[in-house]
């Protein structure tokens, strides 16, 4: 998914933690932001 996507939205339940580029929405990224550690 993260392959074929140009910008990631990444929520944390129910707020929006951030939106990401290709260039940055990495798996270890994705997933900080959506535990609520970023």
């Amino acid at each position: 998914m993260l392959g074929m996507s140009d910008r990631v939205l990444v929520m944390h339940e129910g707020d929006l933690m951030g939106t990401l580029d290709r260039s940055e929405a990495t798996q270890e990224r994705v997933m900080q932001l959506a535990s609520g550690l970023a």
